[in-house]
């Protein structure tokens, strides 16, 4: 292991792996975090209804496993997809393994998160409060529980229409622009109360979608899957 202390500010996640970090990140925080919204807003009753049967359900879970699919358009960029598998646990521990096209991992252990491209030979680690990525910090945030203090509004709409006819949608707007993102939209089903789709709009007009199959709630994951071991000879970067 190559150990670098990276105190120079410009050691970061890259641009593209920070958009779909912010984009996992907060549909994770909407998935599980959605218990804390049945108060402190007014709503319609349809919509109050919605977020009622979703505390419900959400109040539940403790763990999480899905495939996905994402996607990422920015202006002068290609339109990228990537594909993988997401764990999640209570509290604040995360595994997003990138499959295809490029293998890369991002995990939280509930104390620091890793950034691992094995082509790279490169793990940047930080700690959970500290990390700038926006994955790391709603990792630290599935813990807390509170999700109104992030989103000043939430609603249901009708555009855009959802993936699969019959589906909920619902917008959250943050409260706080530093979050990097000025929407995130969530399509819900309402048979199961998943969520099954998450579009995120970054500040700078960029999207992530993320289209999630093979949910399972509650099933048994290893607390070792949350674990990162730093393979031999990989440089190693602590992110300040």
């Amino acid at each position: 292991m190559i150990l670098t202390r990276a105190r120079d500010p410009r050691v970061r996640f890259p641009r593209l792996r920070r958009a779909s970090a912010r984009a996992s990140g907060y549909l994770l925080a909407a998935l599980l975090l959605l218990p804390s919204l049945a108060h402190g807003q007014p709503r319609s009753p349809s919509l109050e209804s919605w977020l009622a049967a979703l505390q419900a359900k959400y109040a539940r879970v403790r763990t999480l496993t899905a495939d996905f699919v994402h996607l990422y358009t920015a202006a002068g960029s290609p339109p990228r997809r990537e594909e993988g598998t997401v764990l999640l646990a209570r509290p604040r521990r995360m595994r997003w393994h990138y499959r295809r096209p490029e293998e890369k991992l991002f995990i939280s252990d509930g104390k620091h998160v890793y950034l691992y491209v094995p082509a790279e030979r490169q793990v940047i680690r930080a700690k959970i409060r500290e990390a700038e990525d926006i994955k790391a910090a709603f990792a630290f945030l599935l813990g807390e529980l509170d999700l109104h203090r992030l989103f000043a509004r939430i609603e249901r709409i009708n555009s855009p229409s959802p993936l699969q006819a019959g589906n909920i949608v619902l917008r959250f707007i943050p409260r706080d622009a530093r979050l990097g993102f000025s929407e995130l939209i969530a399509e819900v089903t309402p048979a199961s109360l998943q969520i099954v789709h998450v579009s995120i709009r970054e500040l700078d007009g960029a999207r992530s979608d993320f289209l999630f199959s093979n949910i399972r709630e509650n099933v048994p994951i290893p607390r070792s899957a949350f674990v990162f071991t730093i393979p031999p000879g990989v440089q190693v970067l602590d992110a300040r």
